[in-house]
């Protein structure tokens, strides 16, 4: 975790540092050996980001065959990159009732300027995730973005509720099946491949995202 990301997290849950030890009164669960190692991998996976990675591809089966799909399919989506971001930014995010609130200025009109910026950004994100650069900086990254959205950590105007980033991703992630589908109808089993990958790559994208929205025994 990065220093600022972990310093407000544990002003925030500072038991989760803390040993368990049983005290007072006698709490069996505390000595079930089970317990104490669901507890360490729960701390351990909150507050080392590589290890909260490792532990959810693990879960979620995501292996090198998947990094391998979703390298493959650069090949594929690049191409489409600037198609895919203007119909995200411009047909989507400037029209919803709720997230176009960001991309306006003070008289209430989309800040045109504002939105090429968060585009471009959005542009570099997918092609790390494309180049397959999934190490530390990217998930505390990952997380960054996720944990400005939460009124504790960033400012209240900045809150996303988690529906809505739910919302958004799933957008994302069935208008890049429809290309993947399109391109890939000859080849069913190069489209099955990528997308069982970037199901996965999704699905982990979104738990990093999400850590600090959630309490502390999420």
């Amino acid at each position: 975790m990065s220093a600022g990301l972990s310093e407000a997290y544990m002003k925030m849950f500072p038991q989760e540092a803390q040993k368990k030890v049983s005290a007072g009164k006698k709490n069996l669960m505390l000595d079930i050996p089970e317990y104490n190692k669901a507890w360490n991998l729960y701390r351990d996976t909150s507050l080392d980001i590589m290890k909260r990675h490792e532990y959810m591809a693990q879960c979620i089966g995501f292996t090198d065959k998947d990094t391998e799909a979703i390298r493959e399919s650069k090949e594929l989506i690049a191409p489409h990159l600037e198609a895919i971001l203007d119909h995200i930014y411009w047909e989507k995010l400037v029209n919803d009732p709720w997230l176009s609130r960001w991309f306006r200025d003070e008289t209430g009109k989309i800040a045109k300027d504002y939105v090429t910026v968060r585009r471009a950004r959005q542009r570099r994100f997918l092609l790390k995730i494309l180049e397959c650069k999934w190490d530390e900086e990217f998930w505390n990254y990952v997380r960054w973005v996720g944990a400005v959205h939460v009124p504790i950590f960033g400012f209240e105007e900045l809150y996303i509720p988690m529906r809505l980033n739910f919302a958004l991703w799933g957008y994302i992630h069935h208008y890049l099946f429809n290309l993947l589908a399109e391109v890939l109808k000859d080849d069913p089993e190069k489209l099955r491949r990528m997308t069982i990958a970037w199901t996965k790559m999704f699905w982990l994208i979104i738990d990093v995202y999400h850590i600090d929205y959630s309490a502390a025994w999420a």
